[in-house]
């Protein structure tokens, strides 16, 4: 059990390192990736990595929308900035002074918070691909898991229909034997008997008689 554990980290390493350079759209995304797997075909390991990218998804985004708040934040501080200037002499000097020392902590803490966001931002893109990966080797294993079972039916169905056709060719020369003996039998009994005496036993008897109008024509094999 830990040998096949093992061995399934390894190909799940070997299918990432394969996917490493290529660029997958984003599965969650993609109304064909939903059309293959509805949830109910979903493994707990899809619904896990699933559930992963849709969070860091969600994290880009939010970053996205943070940093355009805290631009927006960071202009209405820095025209509160321009509208407190002062040189020290007028009247509400220190009342301005106040909230310059005010505005200048919180456009500290504005461009803390703006450089974390974007911290985050260079940070997703990768993560994005990696979850978006994961998510792909995930679907691959069912998919191939299927693509074997399907295989096998396939190659079991081949096997039935080519015995099916052998079978199906002797019953059809088997027919064909005794669709030329019952020709061959009848045409005798019309060219012994004749057309009359032939029918009065034909009423009594459900026989193939093949193309009728030969074997009353027909000459005796």
């Amino acid at each position: 059990m830990l040998r096949k554990k093992k061995k399934d980290i390894n190909n799940d390493y070997m299918y990432l390192q394969a996917l490493k350079n290529k660029k997958v759209p984003l599965l969650v995304l993609d109304p064909q990736w939903h059309e293959l797997f509805p949830e109910y075909r979903k493994t707990s390991e899809i619904k896990s990595c699933e559930k992963r990218l849709n969070e860091l998804l969600k994290k880009q985004g939010k970053a996205a929308n943070d940093i355009k708040e805290y631009e927006k934040a960071k202009k209405a501080i820095m025209d509160n900035i321009v509208y407190n200037m002062t040189d020290g002499n007028e009247p509400d000097s220190f009342f301005k002074i106040k909230k310059q020392e005010k505005n200048q902590k919180l456009m500290a803490d504005l461009n803390d918070k703006i450089s974390q966001a974007e911290e985050i931002q260079r940070a997703m893109p990768a993560q994005i691909q990696l979850a978006n990966n994961e998510l792909l080797v995930e679907a691959m294993k069912v998919c191939y898991s299927e693509l074997t079972s399907n295989t096998e039916q396939i190659e079991k169905i081949e096997e039935w229909i080519k015995e099916a056709r052998n079978a199906l060719k002797d019953k059809i020369l088997e027919k064909q034997d005794m669709e030329m003996r019952n020709t061959q039998m009848y045409k005798y009994m019309h060219n012994l008997l004749g057309a009359q005496v032939v029918e009065v036993f034909d009423k009594n008897h459900h026989v193939w008689k093949g193309n009728i109008e030969e074997n009353k024509n027909g000459d005796l094999l």
